[in-house]
Order: C-alpha cells, then structure tokens, then sequence
C-alpha cells in the first residue's frame, strides 16, 4: 500500500489514541491486521479505512490522497462558486418550469418559526417538524434510515432533499423560494455526519434561512456562534433524536408522567445501541443524553469520544455498519420533483428536456431508458401500430 496511505493512518493513531494497541481496540481492526498494514504486509480494506476515517473525523479520500477539502465559498474559490450557482440554478429551473406549466402543487404552509434563544427554539421547531411527520407518515422517526427519512421530509413537508458530490466536499446546501424548497447533502462515507448535514440544513429551511442559498461547509455542533447555526444545530439534535423515542429506548417513563423517574441507566451497551438505532454519532448521542438528563457531565465526556465501530460490534453489528457506510455515498434525486416533471411529460404537457436536465441525462439515453422500460404489447414499431389493449 502507498506509504503516504500508512503514514496518514499512523497520523491519525497518534491524534486520536494512546497505542496503536488502543487503537486497534478503538476501531475494531485486530492488532495483528493494524500491524501488518502498518508495516505494508497487507492492504488496509475498504471497511478498515471507513473506520480509521470514522475515528479520525477525516475522510477516506484524505487517508487514500492526501487532499483536504477545498473552500467552497464564492469568495474563495470562484469556481466552486460557480459550481453551487450552477447546484442551485439546476433545481430553481425545474421548480420555474413546473410553475409555468401550471404543475406545480402550492407548497404547504411552514410552522411558524419560535423566537428567543437558539436552542430551545430549534428543539420547538423539531418538535413540530417531528408530530407533522409522525402525522402523516411514521409513528417512529429517529430509527428511520436516512433514505427513508429523506422520503419521509419531502412527502410531508415538502422539501425536496438530493444527495451528490458538493463542491469543496461541502456538508449541505439549504435554498428556498416561493415555488421550492431544497436540501443537498454530501455523498460521503461519513454516513453520521451525512444524517446530521441533512437535519441541520432541513431546520434552515424551516426557520427560513435560507432564502439565499445556505452552504455548511463545516458543521461543528455545539462550536458554531452564529445564532441561526445554533438554533440548526439543536433543531437537528433533536430531530434526529425526539426525547420522547430516546426515553423509551433507555426505558424510562415519557417525561410528564406524575411518578418520579428512576434513575437513568444508560449503561455502556445500552449507549451502543442507541447509537445504532439512531444513526448518530456517539458525540451527538452523549450530548442528547445529557441535554436530556439522562448524563451527567463526565459520563457525556467519556462516551463521547466511542467511534461507530466501537458501538455496533460483533458479525451483525459490522453488517449494520458498513450497509450505512455504502448507502451513504449513493446519489438520490428527489422523487417528488421528478414525479411531477415526469407527470408533466406524461400528460403531454411538455417534453422531457426538463426531466433530462435536472437529471443531467441526454434525451435520447433517457427516452431510450423509458421506452425499454415499458411491456413490448404496448410499444410501437416501424411498421406496426401500438398495440393498446
């Protein structure tokens, strides 16, 4: 394996752990499989990296090239700037061709966004965000797998949410109009700090921030000064994590029960499996916890600090994780916006160059993809009319 691959590895070993032996138990990567790749005897797998890049807080692209993300404000790099107008004016297009073809459904109203301080008005509008849903949707909401919850969003919300390849490796962009509400989350293994991207950028657009597009270039919950970043912060804190779901998870009573509540037992397994059930990091499941006063203050300090690998051990568990780590770096467009350019193509209300554009396909491939999609009875040939039953 490259040298540069190991001597990164070995950075991150020397940042994050004691020993390479309390490494390997960190990560879960047997000492005698760290060694040998250490020492260039075997090749770190792909799983392997997730996990060293999970307990680093780097990215497998970084352990494997050595790049570090690239700014992706306008100011500083121009082209990354062009980059997100060219995002942005992608889906602002779709949404204006849609609107002037008379196919655009108006969009349902917001809740009103709390005032004072930044978290306790993020964690109101959660709780909002989180009874719409479970309204209309799922009676559970954290234990859903981020491609099921972003379905969930744009079902009840109407929030259009699309996973790619940002400019810079940015975590989220958050834009909003009249006609379109939009979130992009980064495909990236990092598939705990994906979900979180994709809270955070949902509660910008709910408080409405972002009526100019929005970038999260770095997210750094319970670090961040701005005031609107804090209230997205908590607001995904406790989207992600409803109280009332974590509660039941450590066994305790819903909090307005008359009878005094036992003591928390969150013990170092039922911690773990929070974490699995819920898809977040150990970091942002101890400050939950605590905020929640299930922790106190050094308990959240040393489970803060467990990796995923750490918290879904054994066969099963390693299953589980590296099934999110794939999953995480899957592109997904958003299927309400393509249903409704599909419908209007299908109604004969316009072509498919607007499908094919927010799609990024050429016509011709995608009209090909559609017409061998159908049942051979009912297509047409040269020679021959369509047969319709």
């Amino acid at each position: 394996m490259d040298e540069g691959v190991i001597d990164r590895v070995r950075s991150v070993i020397t940042r994050v752990s004691p020993s390479q032996a309390a490494f390997s138990e960190l990560v879960g990567i047997s000492a005698d499989k760290l060694s040998k790749s250490l020492n260039a005897v075997r090749r770190f797998t792909s799983l392997e990296l997730a996990l060293i890049a999970d307990a680093g807080d780097v990215s497998v692209d970084w352990l494997l090239t050595g790049r570090t993300r690239e700014p992706a404000l306008p100011g500083a790099e121009p082209s990354a700037g062009d980059e997100i107008r060219a995002l942005v004016d992608r889906y602002a297009t779709a949404y204006e061709r849609l609107r002037l073809l008379g196919s655009r459904p108006p969009l349902p109203a917001l809740p009103t966004p709390p005032t004072g301080a930044p978290g306790p008005a993020g964690r109101v509008l959660a709780d909002l965000a989180v009874a719409a849903v479970r309204d209309a949707a799922t009676p559970s909401l954290g234990t859903l797998p981020t491609a099921e919850l972003a379905a969930a969003v744009e079902q009840v919300l109407a929030v259009d949410v699309v996973v790619t390849a940002l400019p810079g490796g940015a975590d989220a962009l958050a834009w909003q109009s009249a006609h379109g509400r939009l979130v992009l989350v980064n495909a990236s293994s990092q598939f705990t700090r994906q979900r979180f991207a994709l809270a955070h950028a949902l509660g910008h657009v709910l408080a409405g921030d972002a009526t100019q597009p929005l970038l999260d270039q770095h997210l750094a919950p319970g670090r961040q000064r701005a005031a609107l970043e804090q209230r997205a912060d908590a607001f995904a804190a406790a989207f992600l994590m409803p109280a009332d779901e974590l509660r039941a998870a450590v066994g305790l009573p819903p909090p307005d029960r008359a009878e005094p509540l036992p003591p928390a037992a969150v013990t170092d397994a039922v911690f773990a499996e929070l974490v699995g059930l819920f898809g977040v990091s150990a970091g942002a499941m101890a400050a939950r916890l605590r905020g929640l006063g299930l922790l106190d203050a050094a308990r959240q300090a040393e489970l803060g600090l467990w990796t995923a690998a750490r918290c879904q051990r054994g066969p099963t568990g390693r299953q589980a994780l590296l099934a999110r780590l794939s999953a995480a770096q899957v592109p997904r467009q958003p299927a309400r916006l393509v249903a409704e350019l599909f419908g209007a193509y299908a109604d004969g209300a316009t072509t498919l160059v607007p499908l094919a554009d927010l799609l990024q396909t050429p016509v011709d491939d995608l009209f090909a993809a559609l017409v061998a999609e159908q049942p051979a009875a009912r297509r047409g040939y040269a020679d021959e009319p369509a047969f319709l039953p």
